[in-house]
């Protein structure tokens, strides 16, 4: 678009209507349709369509008022099937891993979901049983350090969500990742706790080499300006310290 309008700049151009309309029209068929399907036909009814959807998802008063920018682009791409989750404490990961329970209680409906909180975290817990209690298709679970999860009754055709996961050496991690991989439908990670001697660099290229896709969150929601404080204070590698170097709080709210 840069190369556009510099070209335009140095041409005897003007917006007239007919233009504007042409510009547009183009604009919304690299936006909305070509981004995400490059060989899909395209037609007015379909961009129409395709826009709608868009639009009602980013425009729901849930989106507007409760996510950010980059907890939206997560929700809005709830269909990934493998997703790690790398950020400090307080910027919406297990939120996030909620949201996701939800939409795959919603679009697999016959499939059962194990959401599984990696320590003894009794208020995570509280809050899954009070969200999903009633609802037979998901199991809440805890889980201690090197359990072997898939002989707990997790199935193929079952969806696996992890909160609160431990990495102790990368290669026993990603090991375990893709055993997982191969014996469920999907997986979301989200990291609790890193030892002090994993390269979080290297880490990620890891991941995202066995197709785990690994969005930051770089936004503290959660006491922000005290968690800030504390992030640039503690100088240990242990929990998730090492990933403190991306916080930025936005409110103080």
């Amino acid at each position: 678009l840069g190369q556009i309008e510099r070209k335009l700049d140095l041409c005897d151009w003007s917006p007239n209507e007919d233009r504007i309309q042409e510009f547009v029209s183009i604009s919304k068929n690299i936006l909305f349709v070509a981004q995400g399907q490059p060989k899909a036909p395209l037609t007015k009814e379909k961009l129409s369509d395709k826009i709608d959807q868009e639009l009602d998802l980013a425009s729901a008063p849930e989106n507007i008022l409760f996510w950010t920018p980059e907890q939206l682009s997560i929700v809005q791409a709830m269909d990934i099937k493998w997703m790690v989750l790398l950020s400090y404490y307080g910027t919406g990961k297990t939120i996030l891993l909620l949201e996701r329970a939800e939409f795959l209680l919603r679009e697999y409906p016959r499939n059962t979901v194990h959401f599984v909180v990696d320590n003894a975290n009794s208020g995570i817990i509280e809050v899954l049983k009070l969200r999903f209690g009633c609802n037979s298709n998901i199991k809440i679970k805890t889980t201690h350090r090197d359990q072997d999860l898939l002989s707990d009754g997790v199935n193929p055709t079952d969806h696996l969500i992890i909160d609160e996961a431990y990495v102790n050496t990368t290669r026993k991690f990603l090991s375990d990742l893709q055993l997982l991989q191969n014996g469920v439908s999907s997986l979301w990670v989200a990291i609790g706790s890193f030892s002090s001697t994993v390269d979080i660099h290297d880490f990620r290229e890891d991941l995202e080499a066995i197709h785990f896709y690994c969005p930051t969150l770089t936004y503290c929601l959660r006491n922000g300006q005290k968690i800030l404080k504390e992030a640039l204070k503690d100088k240990s590698k242990g929990g998730l310290n090492c990933l403190a170097y991306q916080v930025k709080v936005q409110t103080n709210v």
